[in-house]
């Protein structure tokens, strides 16, 4: 038995919802990233150096989207401690996609839904596969809601980017929608392509 492997198997992996009562949980510093939610409040901010307001005005977005959309996010535990995190919401929630050149991303009313945000927060928990297995259950969620696709940016050639690189994605079945933008081109899964799959992780 390969160390790797022994260490996977020490590893005690946790995926859950994303609820009010463990907003906290996010890891740093996606629990005050405004990138997404609110574009114009995110450099002054983060210059600014005013934590505490962008991470609650992220708890209020997470409060407002929960509430009109439901589940659109997802923390991942090892041993009890958060080290990885993804979010997801209908487009329109997300304006900061807007500025993007790939698109347009498809819209809530075609049951398409944007991921934002795929994060292990950890960098020595990084090239496991818990990323993937973050993204698993994301893309179950989406489908046991009867939602059609999920769309993102991947980035080409880095994994520095919100929710990682086009590399990872494309071994999942997400296609090129657009790629206007080469380095971000749009990318997009369709849900009813994909052979019934369980997810490897526990899911509360």
């Amino acid at each position: 038995m390969t160390n790797n492997l022994r260490e996977r198997e020490r590893m005690k992996i946790i995926i859950k919802d994303i609820k009010q009562e463990n907003l906290e949980d996010i890891p740093r510093p996606c629990r005050g990233c405004l990138y997404w939610e609110f574009p114009r409040d995110f450099e002054r901010l983060r210059q600014q150096k005013k934590t505490e307001l962008a991470e609650k005005k992220k708890k209020e977005w997470f409060v407002e989207t929960l509430r009109e959309f439901g589940n659109c996010g997802k923390i991942v535990y090892q041993d009890k401690m958060p080290i990885g995190y993804a979010q997801f919401a209908p487009i329109s929630c997300l304006p900061q996609a807007s500025n993007y050149e790939s698109g347009p991303s498809g819209r809530i009313e075609d049951n398409t839904v944007f991921l934002s945000c795929l994060y292990i927060s950890e960098d020595r928990q990084r090239g496991k596969g818990i990323g993937m297995k973050l993204l698993d259950t994301v893309i179950a969620d989406l489908r046991d809601r009867d939602f059609k696709a999920v769309e993102t940016f991947a980035r080409r050639g880095s994994a520095n980017n919100p929710s990682g690189p086009i590399e990872s994605y494309l071994k999942k079945g997400f296609k090129i929608k657009d790629e206007t933008d080469l380095e971000f081109p749009l990318i997009r899964l369709e849900f009813q392509y994909l052979q019934e799959q369980r997810s490897p992780v526990r899911v509360n």
